[in-house]
């Protein structure tokens, strides 16, 4: 199979996913919104970080969210070291929407691959995203083990929430373990090099 069937194929199966997406009262941006906020960690419930993660303007983000306030199903916060900027969660009702949510046909067409089967295509889907990002200038997403940034152990003055506690070295604070597998605005993944020149 050529390069250009396998990517009419992944095009193919986003647009049966997205038609999917027209359930009630949701547009296929706002699920894609509810599924973010839900798999993102504090540091990037925001509008902006949104906004990168679906490659889109801000304008466009702050529609889909703006409707997901207005319908119950986000609320927002502000920041607890910066007033000035806020943080977006799901609201119970939100959180009972993503049990309907319609993108679970394709987890289970995933899901009915066999363990091989899905491993290779993880492998392989990442890196058809990498060197997409890396041709544009889309922003990565990533979770904290497969991070440049992801220190195992805490220093210095920093809590320790355990012997195996972890902490982000960009920003120097500490990960809680609940938010070590979730979405972060800023991932480096581990195989690129660090901005001061010292590999991961």
């Amino acid at each position: 199979m050529s390069a250009r069937e396998t990517a009419e194929l992944l095009l193919q199966v986003g647009r049966l996913v997205q038609a999917e997406g027209y359930d009630g009262e949701l547009s296929p941006a706002q699920w894609m919104a509810l599924r973010f906020f839900a798999r993102a960690n504090p540091f990037s419930r925001t509008p902006s970080a949104f906004a990168e993660f679906q490659a889109t303007t801000r304008g466009t983000a702050t529609q889909a969210i703006k409707a997901l306030e207005a319908g119950g199903y986000l609320v927002r916060q502000p920041f607890k070291t910066d007033g000035r900027s806020v943080s977006l969660r799901l609201t119970s009702k939100g959180k009972k929407a993503l049990a309907r949510d319609p993108f679970e046909v394709l987890v289970r067409a995933v899901d009915s691959l066999d363990a091989t089967e899905r491993t290779a295509m993880r492998r392989a889907l990442h890196q058809v995203l990498s060197t997409l990002a890396t041709s544009g200038a889309h922003r990565r997403f990533g979770v904290c083990p497969d991070c440049t940034h992801f220190g195992r152990e805490m220093c210095g003055n920093l809590p320790s929430t355990g012997p195996s506690a972890a902490e982000c070295l960009l920003l120097g604070v500490p990960i809680q373990p609940e938010d070590v597998g979730l979405l972060c605005v800023h991932f480096q993944p581990m195989n690129e090099h660090r901005e001061d020149g010292r590999t991961p």
